[in-house]
């Protein structure tokens, strides 16, 4: 459980997705599974707050939740 979140990351384009960005990274999350496009073109976006994000959180992917099932189940054939 993550208490008083700090806010290390302020997302301009949509500041109702910081609360969980900043959740995720304090918690040091590999996933944020999300439909949310804002959040997702964290991973593509070409601009400057995009770049940011990947470059500062390289540990932390915002996905689809299909991809994260996948992400899931090749970790699980790895472990057999």
């Amino acid at each position: 459980m993550v208490r008083d979140v700090p806010k290390v990351f302020e997302y301009l384009r949509d500041p109702e997705d910081d609360p969980y960005l900043n959740l995720a990274i304090s918690a040091r999350a590999a996933f944020l599974v999300s439909r949310d496009r804002d959040l997702l073109d964290l991973m593509t976006g070409h601009d400057a707050e995009s770049k940011q994000f990947r470059q500062r959180f390289r540990f932390l992917k915002v996905i689809k939740p299909l991809d994260f099932l996948n992400e899931v189940e090749k970790a699980r054939e790895r472990k057999q």
